[in-house]
């Protein structure tokens, strides 16, 4: 029997059509860390440090979330490297 998927990747999907989410880290207001990383099959830590530093993520790591989201590959793309030069501008402004 297949698992079926958390309910709230749907609700993401939406908000990511709608334009209401930008960044990386606004998909996991929606839909929590321990569910993602279950999903990935990753462990928490590992999924933190990619969080930290979204520039760490693989293709193979964006693809998955995408596919678990139901979006295109680009599009979960556009959404790390938003998060990646948000991060770096808080930084540079420190």
């Amino acid at each position: 029997m297949a698992k079926s998927k958390d309910k709230r990747y749907n609700t993401v999907k939406k908000l990511i059509a709608g334009g209401h989410i930008k960044s990386f880290s606004e998909i996991l207001e929606t839909v929590p860390k321990t569910v993602v990383t279950h999903d990935l099959g990753m462990h928490h830590q590992t999924f933190d440090k990619l969080i930290k530093c979204p520039e760490r993520f693989t293709f193979k790591d964006a693809f998955r979330i995408a596919s678990l989201i139901d979006i295109d590959d680009q599009t979960i793309m556009d959404l790390i490297y938003n998060q990646y030069a948000k991060d770096n501008h808080l930084k540079q402004k420190k």
